[in-house]
């Protein structure tokens, strides 16, 4: 095929080349006061004056293609793709007239370009929700996440994302804390926003870790409560932990001692007081969650506390409180008297 273009090319130049000498003659004998010979049609046969050999032809095409003024008044080839003959395929020369050939800059189509115009009609908001929050403004708890997704989805609208997590889960805060299962579960949420909320709940523990590790814990309820809520809210089933103290009242460590079912947590009094003396307490404090939302003691919690208040005397041991942590509220047993 490369052959067969080249010998069109040749013939292409080779025709400029003849009619430029007809044009030629036609002027000359303009000039001379001969009348203009009878302009021929396409078809009719070249006269004899302007007939070339093929070898003429050839050479005036090699010519030609040396020359750059003859080059340039050639007229610009389309291209077509390998093996194809040009007239079976009309789409392609109107393709590359309008820049949309094989070498034109690729386009967006479908649902690229849908995604496009999202993007661009949601930039603006995501703009204006950022300087909302940059001066201080109290936002609404779907915006807030809104905020969040801006990160765990570039390219799309996160306000129905937003806005369909706060209706299944409640809450800001109930939404962080739920199950990878369930947040999969809302339309548009993936393994990466699942993530980006896992590192986001991590975080939290660790800056209520540090703000209690540095207080005296008999002062600080509130730190506390603080540090458990980021921990075991929106957890599904409970966890029973204990904050072990040195004799400052502040944390030397905080462990998981039993996690059950959804209303139940199986907790061993002298387990937790073998621990306590591995890592040389002097207090302890009892934190467990209700899945339920409501922190209202159980008669199970009444008495395991009083179990391990009466097993911690004997040691010297003091057991300070025994928290609830529920859906927005808590309850110390020490203020309810149990304590």
């Amino acid at each position: 095929m490369a052959e067969q273009d080249r010998g069109t090319e040749r013939v292409s130049s080779a025709a400029l080349t003849l009619l430029r000498a007809a044009i030629s003659a036609h002027a000359a004998q303009s000039g001379s006061g001969q009348p203009a010979r009878k302009r021929t049609s396409p078809t009719t046969a070249t006269p004899p004056e302007t007939r070339s050999s093929p070898d003429e032809a050839r050479r005036s095409s090699e010519t030609a293609r040396d020359d750059p003024a003859a080059s340039a008044e050639r007229p610009a080839r389309l291209r077509h793709p390998a093996g194809d003959d040009p007239a079976r395929h009309p789409e392609a020369n109107q393709a590359e007239l309008f820049g949309e050939g094989p070498d034109a800059p690729a386009r967006a189509s479908g649902d690229e370009g849908q995604r496009r115009i999202s993007v661009d009609l949601s930039s603006g908001h995501r703009d204006r929700l950022r300087a909302r929050f940059d001066r201080g403004e109290t936002l609404p708890e779907y915006e807030l996440l809104e905020l969040l997704l801006f990160r765990s989805i570039p390219r799309r609208d996160t306000k129905p994302i937003a806005k369909a997590l706060i209706a299944e889960f409640g809450s800001f805060a109930a939404v962080l804390a739920a199950p990878a299962a369930r947040l999969m579960d809302v339309s548009g949420v993936g393994e990466r926003v699942v993530g980006d909320f896992r590192l986001i709940r991590a975080a939290a523990e660790r800056l209520t870790h540090d703000a209690l590790a540095d207080r005296v814990v008999l002062s600080s309820t509130d730190a506390v409560v603080d540090f458990y809520r980021a921990r075991l809210r929106g957890l599904e089933r409970e966890e029973f932990h204990v904050l072990y103290l040195d004799k400052k009242n502040k944390m030397l460590v905080s462990e998981c001692a039993g996690a059950g079912t959804v209303d139940h947590t199986p907790v061993y009094p002298r387990e937790v007081l073998k621990r306590a003396l591995e890592l040389g307490a002097s207090a302890i404090v009892l934190i467990h969650n209700h899945p339920s939302g409501d922190p209202a003691p159980s008669r199970a919690d009444i008495a395991v506390t009083a179990k391990i208040i009466d097993g911690a005397r004997p040691l010297g041991l003091a057991v300070h409180d025994h928290i609830i942590i529920g859906a927005n509220t808590y309850i110390s047993l020490r203020s309810e008297g149990y304590v």
